[in-house]
């Protein structure tokens, strides 16, 4: 897909992003623009040219305050808008590859990495009130629980934050099947009220805090699918309660 200055118009998934980021711009960001515009402090987003010239992998390029960031790819302009937005979550995880790369070296993934990966790749952020009512159905696989009997809920004192910056990529061209892996955490009660972009800032502190303390991927499925056009006002088929009779899409949870 081509360069879109208004990408942040084409679907209410994509509009979590509206009033938090400046791209309007006629033609792609290079790395420099979006150093300029999104990078936090200490942080630069570096071209191919660049990172070739560093002869390091990437997250050792990372833990030096340079992340490669490809031209003209929607993949690696989304992962700089998570960098702005979730800097300390960002940092943290990459700091939990460089363990594994201490302890194992660069080119053997280790478990816990392939988890990082995943919530990195796909990771959304559910915000509540109480964590262990949102977890249990989610564990459940009970999406008609989740997705209508909660309906009032979403956007008020249950508000999804994309992480994944492969799944503002898919949202591009969203399709039946988009799913995210979820980390459910528990906010005060305030949160809920505060501007988005403090929000945001409140959000990565908490959860930076959280997966360090938790250590959530040092044990085995640690993340909870969440198919994403299930989340009310995200889609609008879903405004129909058929829509959550897929059940090739809203899977009942396996036994064992």
């Amino acid at each position: 897909m081509d360069w879109d200055p208004d990408f942040t118009h084409l679907n209410p998934i994509l509009g979590q992003l509206a009033g938090l980021i400046a791209l309007d711009l006629p033609a792609w960001p290079d790395p420099a623009e979006l150093s300029r515009r999104l990078a936090p402090s200490g942080l630069r987003f570096i071209d191919d040219t660049r990172f070739a010239a560093l002869g390091c992998y990437y997250e050792e390029a990372v833990a030096r305050g340079e992340v490669p960031t490809r031209t003209a790819n929607w993949h690696d302009m989304f992962g700089a808008v998570i960098w702005h937005l979730f800097p300390h979550t960002k940092s943290l995880l990459n700091r939990l590859h460089m363990a594994d790369i201490a302890r194992q070296g660069a080119r053997q993934r280790t478990p816990r990495r392939d988890r990082i990966t995943h919530f990195d790749e796909c990771g959304l952020v559910l915000a509540v009130p109480d964590a262990a009512e949102a977890e249990a159905l989610l564990h459940a696989h009970d999406w008609h629980a989740l997705f209508i009997g909660q309906r009032a809920r979403w956007g008020r004192d249950w508000q999804p934050f994309i992480f994944g910056h492969a799944l503002y990529e898919q949202a591009l061209a969203p399709f039946i099947g988009l799913t995210a892996k979820t980390v459910v955490l528990e906010m005060p009660a305030d949160f809920f009220a505060l501007p988005r972009a403090g929000r945001y800032r409140a959000l990565d502190r908490q959860l930076a805090s959280e997966l360090d303390a938790r250590a959530l991927f040092d044990r085995p499925r640690p993340l909870r699918p969440l198919p994403l056009l299930g989340i009310p006002g995200w889609w609008p088929d879903n405004e129909d309660p058929g829509f959550y009779h897929n059940r090739d899409y809203f899977r009942p949870r396996r036994e064992g």
